[in-house]
């Protein structure tokens, strides 16, 4: 995303054409003007002194000392022979996949994050299935082996803080 797109002041995603967040819900008719991207993160990281290593290790803390509660299992995106095993990977998903298939509007397709339990980043992919099928549609998850650099983004102290509330967990300081 560029610097100079206007986000949401509350979650910093593209709000969308309404008056609704469409990544968050919040109502934004009593904002004067949206921030642009830089200054979203900008403020963000003066909300919070912590970097984003530091987040991570303290949310791994914090996971850990409660028994790693909403740990997710996902395949590993490797080639493996026909009577192989696919590797998997534990961790949590932080950021969603960000998808639209279907509607008017054009196709989107935004890939995830996932922060696997021995502390490494990785993008989480998911893949449209299912065509002619009864259940159909289908998202299997699949996580790419890369690891990642630490993402060095503002959201995603708030994203990890919402992680820890939503499985229940209080922050360690």
């Amino acid at each position: 995303m560029e610097a100079s797109a206007r986000v949401c002041p509350f979650c910093g995603a593209p709000p969308g054409g309404g008056v609704f967040c469409e990544a968050c819900g919040h109502n934004l008719a009593d904002v004067g003007r949206l921030p642009t991207r830089a200054e979203w993160l900008m403020e963000r990281a003066a909300g919070d002194e912590r970097t984003p290593a530091e987040a991570t290790a303290g949310f791994l803390a914090a996971m850990r000392s409660a028994g790693n509660p909403g740990l997710v299992k996902f395949d590993l995106a490797v080639k493996t022979g026909p009577f192989k095993r696919t590797p998997k990977v534990e961790g949590w998903v932080v950021r969603p996949v960000d998808r639209e298939d279907f509607g008017e509007g054009p196709k989107r397709y935004e890939p995830g994050l996932f922060l696997s339990v021995d502390g490494s980043w990785h993008v989480l992919d998911n893949e449209l299935r299912g065509w002619g099928q009864r259940d159909f549609p289908q998202y299997p998850h699949t996580v790419r082996p890369e690891p990642l650099e630490t993402p060095e983004e503002g959201r995603l102290l708030g994203e990890l803080a919402a992680l820890l509330e939503a499985s229940g967990v209080t922050a360690r300081s």
